[in-house]
């Protein structure tokens, strides 16, 4: 009960970050790239870019959405939370399509969505497995 609990609370903030009208990130963009340029300087995560960060931060946030569904779903259906992150990434991103203008709906997103949501159902899987033993 305390996954679904956090699912729906998870699942809120999702909703504000993906509903809001202008790009999350755009108070951030300056201090991000300052600090990727402070890296390079450095020889440091050179093949690391704004939009790696972008993508990393996509699948960062499906994480938890498939760690929880796979949770809530069960030691049978955990997988499922993959097909349902993939989906719900999709709605996501026709929903910035039509809807919001000034955001930028992009496939990679799904992409990074959905393997944020695997690592997710995975990371659920492993704790089924761990505690059949």
């Amino acid at each position: 009960m305390a996954a679904a609990a956090l699912l729906a609370v998870y699942s809120m903030a999702v909703l504000v970050i993906v509903a809001w009208p202008t790009p999350v990130d755009r108070g951030a963009n300056r201090a991000i790239m300052r600090v990727l340029e402070a890296l390079h300087d450095r020889n440091v995560l050179m093949f690391l870019g704004y939009r790696q960060v972008e993508f990393l931060a996509n699948v960062g946030m499906f994480v938890p959405l498939g760690l929880l569904i796979g949770v809530v779903l069960g030691r049978r259906l955990w997988g499922l939370a993959i097909l349902i992150g993939f989906g719900l990434s999709a709605g996501i991103e026709a929903f910035q399509l039509v809807f919001l203008p000034d955001r930028f709906a992009t496939v990679d997103d799904v992409i990074a969505n959905t393997l944020g949501a695997l690592f997710g159902a995975i990371a659920a899987g492993v704790f089924f497995l761990r505690r059949a033993r």
